[in-house]
């Protein structure tokens, strides 16, 4: 039986996630972005998971500090190039604290929404904030929740298909909580393998409120790491907050 826990996603997709998202982001834009918000440094990253982002960053000569639940994820992370430039602790976003102070810190690919309260978001943003630099900000990257995916609260698609290998998504959403429960399964010469998700997404108005409680403000807010104008066309945002 798989039971979705606190580091559920992290564990189980540890050894598939960097293929799974190979061609997600454009890496050099993503590192632009990020560098013309960190200065000279040091970076810090919530959610730091297999160091997707953050080896390109450490590779660009940043020291990249990280914090993630998940060990299987953490391991991930050595023998990448840059490797040598991070420091990554196993631990909780939400609370858990590193040395020193940051001119950045970020949290990307909708990694706040895992935490899957919005309390458990408020406490990541109050964590971020005492790690910023008097002049830090701290960066969130999340989709947009878009309301045509569902029908009748629900949906279930075909991801992938090959020759010997077929995965499909299920999903439930709770529009009264703002959750949204998914499982991916994929078939398998071997069998089935399940790989559960959950996510409490925000609306941005609902985390420019966050940013307020954590005495923070949003300073931009972009449509993606390409730094287009956010719009209600949107599908993603960055959002950039910097102390009050």
């Amino acid at each position: 039986m798989v039971k979705f826990g606190d580091n559920t996603y992290g564990d189980d997709y540890a050894e598939v996630y960097d293929d799974l998202f190979e061609e997600r982001d454009d890496l050099k834009v993503v590192g632009d972005t990020l560098s013309s918000l960190a200065g000279d440094g040091p970076i810090l990253e919530f959610g730091i998971g297999t160091g997707r982002l953050a080896a390109p960053l450490a590779q660009r000569g940043y020291k990249v500090y990280g914090i993630d639940n998940s060990q299987s994820m953490l391991q991930q992370i050595p023998g990448k190039p840059g490797a040598e430039n991070i420091h990554a602790i196993l631990g909780d976003c939400t609370q858990d604290r590193i040395e020193g102070s940051f001119p950045l810190v970020f949290i990307a690919f909708s990694t706040l929404y895992v935490m899957g309260t919005q309390d458990l978001q408020v406490k990541c943003f109050e964590n971020a904030a005492r790690h910023l630099s008097d002049n830090g900000v701290f960066v969130v990257e999340a989709f947009l929740h878009d309301r045509k995916r569902w029908h009748y609260g629900q949906e279930a698609t075909t991801t992938k298909i090959e020759d010997n290998f077929a995965s499909v998504r299920f999903g439930l959403h709770d529009s009264v909580n703002q959750l949204i429960k998914i499982q991916y399964i994929d078939f398998t010469p071997q069998g089935l393998n399940f790989r559960p998700n959950r996510l409490r997404y925000i609306w941005p108005s609902e985390m420019d409120l966050m940013a307020r409680i954590a005495g923070l403000k949003l300073r931009v807010r972009w449509g993606g790491w390409d730094r287009s104008p956010f719009t209600s066309e949107s599908v993603n945002q960055v959002a950039v907050y910097e102390k009050i």
